[in-house]
């Protein structure tokens, strides 16, 4: 059986525009972004609020640059690599790795597509069973949305700070 994802606008900050997409529904239902920060409220808040913090920073402030998100194949991660990046995670009185991901497709450095995620327990996304499946949908959708673009489903607007594409435009996997 097939699946389909519609793009959904999130949030736009001064320097980044973020999506996400929502699987086998229209842009006003729950993207994969929206579940991602509702399932880890309640039990990750403090990993999630870390996550949400490097969104707001990069969409504020840095830029989607490619040095700011972990690189996953075809896909990307937040949080970035590196403990000592601002803003840091600080848990039990000391500066740590956040193992909970967020996948997401970095397009350019203002165009960000959001998936969702959830906590890493093994070296490689590909062996853990928490995010695996995440990891997967992300590359999957990462290479679709691509393919969008050379079809002309989607396109950038005119400085490329946004993406132009048909509502009723879905991603067919």
């Amino acid at each position: 059986m097939s699946s389909f994802a519609s793009i959904k606008f999130i949030k736009e900050y001064e320097k980044v525009v973020f999506y996400s997409v929502v699987i086998n529904g229209g842009e006003d239902e729950e993207s994969l972004f929206e579940a991602f920060v509702k399932q880890h409220t309640a039990g990750e808040f403090a990993k999630l609020n870390h996550i949400l913090a490097w969104i707001r920073q990069i969409g504020n402030q840095y830029g989607a640059k490619a040095s700011y998100f972990r690189h996953e194949m075809a896909a990307e991660a937040l949080p970035p690599n590196g403990i000592n990046k601002e803003p840091t995670y600080i848990e039990e009185d000391q500066t740590t790795s956040n193992n909970l991901r967020l996948y997401c497709h970095r397009l350019n450095d203002h165009v960000v597509i959001l998936y969702g995620g959830a906590i890493k327990t093994a070296g490689k996304a590909q062996d853990c069973p928490q995010v695996k499946e995440h990891f997967n949908l992300a590359n999957i959708l990462s290479r679709l949305i691509d393919q969008g673009f050379v079809d002309d489903d989607i396109e950038w607007n005119d400085d490329d700070r946004d993406i132009l594409y048909n509502e009723d435009f879905k991603i067919n996997y």
